[in-house]
């Protein structure tokens, strides 16, 4: 992709006109103040020149700000020289109005308010106290100071003109200037019904019949009459629509009370006090409903983004294969998606108003207390766990939900979301896997590590005194004469045996498993070392009675030898299988084919 570096004389061409038509509507506006607001000789009592500058600083990037400036200094050059203080001070005034504007816009830039100023409450009492009160009061010292010289007036009594009449009406008019220039107007009648576009004529109707009515009386103060039809147009037609009205209680209420009319004029004071007293009333309204107005529009965007969310949810669950469940703060689920059916066999409507524990496919009590626990301490973490629960078809089936807490801009707890599905085909890969990494493949007894691990725990509960118990070590006798005589088939038929013999011989909770090779171990529970000799004996003699019938017909007998520990509790795992094995080479050593106990 290439790009076209523009000249500067096309820049020129593209910024100006625009540049032009401000300068022109800043000279309109400044001319106009001059005339019908400058009472005494002294400074204008109501100024919206630079609320026009401000709102075009603000929305305009570096080279239109440049031209715009150059062309509103040379409009308030000539509109002071032809209606106000003259040539040779219009051009000091000049930089200072334009002055104000750029530092109202600079300020604003700098706090990231120049373009959002409107979108919120926080950013509209930023434009107030900038705008309205910082860069006035700025650029009233050496304003003030020009005209306190021009006409020979007290410095102090300018100063309180330039900074109400800028500061009132930049707050009143710079809103509707920010509006117009950024083309929400025309946005708006754009996208507008015939019905909507009705209902705002009407609604300005009223208005302009109220501003009329509550101007044209001065005999009573019906000041706050015009609230009432401004709010209703504030939350029918938000923003572009209170800024219409606005404009239209200003420009009525202005000229009405520049020509002695209305309840201002029943205030004492000159025609200049009542000028001011008139800006500080738009100001205190503008200060009113745009903040409402903003918050409205938040709100309405809040609300599509809102709607959006929830189509997208709903958009999900309905389409995903897991079931997607919602909670109020109490626990109650209040919406199943329609994959409840596929995952447990139930309806999802029939899930709702019930706790999930004291569903047939729900988690235990103590399951669903400790997730509801870990999402209720860990705000916007999610947890997992894992349950078994009967399905509608009457089998138990295993599920993993996923489980977060909602919260409120407050930050407390509004709910809980969980998405549920069925794992139950992984749950019994995993459990084969567990059975396979734990259980000898030949014989099918525990193999290795899973007897080091029960004996393990049989050794923690022994030390906290829970139960007595032994362990033996078995090996089979001649074994390489076996495997030697009949080959290594007939040798493992021989390990099948030694296997079944012993299951058969110990008690239902012992334990018994292959150790390696021809080597084999017991846990007795709860035995002493007596009663472990009578088990170990009878295990003894039960292979020695069983015969191992070879493919080949042959018939082949063994006999074992074993060695007998007792479990106590200053004894590790590796201390009670050397006693162990200590004894089971002194029971071979003794001729084989018996027992004997540990020293």
């Amino acid at each position: 992709m290439k790009f076209r570096a523009i000249p500067a004389n096309d820049v020129g061409q593209s910024v100006w006109p625009r540049a032009i038509w401000i300068g022109v509507g800043y000279f309109v506006a400044a001319s106009s103040m001059i005339l019908l607001t400058r009472f005494d000789g002294g400074l204008a009592n109501m100024w919206i020149a630079t609320a026009l500058l401000i709102a075009e600083l603000c929305t305009a990037d570096r080279a239109r700000r440049r031209a715009t400036i150059a062309a509103c200094l040379i409009a308030s050059v000539v509109a002071t020289s032809l209606f106000g203080f003259g040539l040779v001070l219009a051009v000091p005034l000049a930089f200072v109005n334009v002055g104000e504007a750029l530092i109202a816009a600079t300020l604003l830039r700098r706090l990231r308010r120049a373009n959002s100023f409107l979108q919120s409450s926080d950013g509209i009492i930023a434009f107030a106290l900038v705008a309205g009160l910082a860069a006035p009061a700025i650029a009233g010292l050496p304003g003030a100071a020009i005209a306190a010289w021009s006409v020979d007036r007290p410095f102090g009594t300018e100063f309180r003109s330039w900074l109400l009449g800028h500061g009132l009406g930049t707050l009143t008019f710079t809103p509707v200037m920010v509006l117009l220039l950024r083309g929400e107007f025309a946005r708006w009648l754009r996208s507008a019904t015939p019905a909507n576009r009705a209902e705002a004529a009407i609604l300005m109707a009223v208005m302009a019949g109220f501003s009329w009515l509550v101007f044209t009386v001065s005999t009573v103060p019906l000041l706050f009459l015009p609230i009432l039809p401004l709010m209703v147009i504030t939350f029918r037609l938000e923003q572009v629509g209170s800024a219409v009205a606005v404009v239209i209680l200003a420009m009525v209420g202005a000229v009405l009370t520049t020509s002695g009319q209305g309840p201002v004029n029943l205030v004492d004071g000159s025609a200049a006090d009542h000028a001011r007293l008139f800006q500080f009333y738009m100001a205190i309204t503008v200060l009113t409903v745009l903040p409402v107005a903003a918050e409205l529009a938040q709100r309405r965007d809040v609300f599509r983004r809102l709607h959006e969310s929830e189509a997208r949810y709903k958009l999900i669950t309905e389409s995903s294969t897991d079931l997607i469940v919602t909670l109020d703060r109490s626990g109650v689920i209040t919406y199943a998606s329609p994959s409840a059916r596929e995952v447990t066999g139930f309806d999802g409507a029939e899930m709702i108003g019930h706790m999930p524990q004291n569903l047939a496919c729900g988690p235990d009590p103590g399951t669903m207390r400790a997730a509801v626990n870990h999402a209720h301490g860990r705000a916007g973490s999610p947890t997992t766990v894992e349950y078994c629960a009967r399905a509608a078809s009457g089998e138990s089936r295993w599920y993993e939900a996923h489980t977060r807490g909602t919260f409120d801009d407050n930050g407390e707890l509004s709910g809980w979301v969980s998405a549920i599905r069925d794992v139950s085909v992984r749950k019994a890969l995993e459990l084969k896997l567990a059975h396979a990494a734990s259980t000898d493949p030949l014989t099918g007894l525990a193999n290795r590590r899973r007897f080091d691990t029960l004996l393990d725990r049989k050794i923690d509960d022994r030390r906290q005194n829970k139960s007595y118990g032994c362990i033996a070590l078995f090996d089979i006798d001649y074994f390489k004469r076996v495997n030697d005589a009949h080959g290594h088939s007939v040798g493992d038929l021989v390990l099948e045996t030694f296997a079944a013999a012993a299951q058969r011989t110990v008690r239902a909770n012992d334990h018994v498993a292959r150790l390696g090779g021809e080597e084999f171990g017991l846990i007795l529970e709860g035995t002493t070392i007596e009663e472990a000799t009578q088990i170990c004996d009878r295990v003894r003699r039960a292979i020695a009675g069983d015969v191992t019938r070879a493919p080949s017909g042959a018939e082949v007998t063994v006999t074992v030898s074993a060695g007998i520990a007792e479990i106590t509790p200053t004894s590790s795992r590796l201390q009670l299988m050397r006693a162990a094995d200590e004894a089971l080479y002194r029971a071979k050593a003794g001729g084989r084919d018996r027992l004997a106990l540990a020293a």
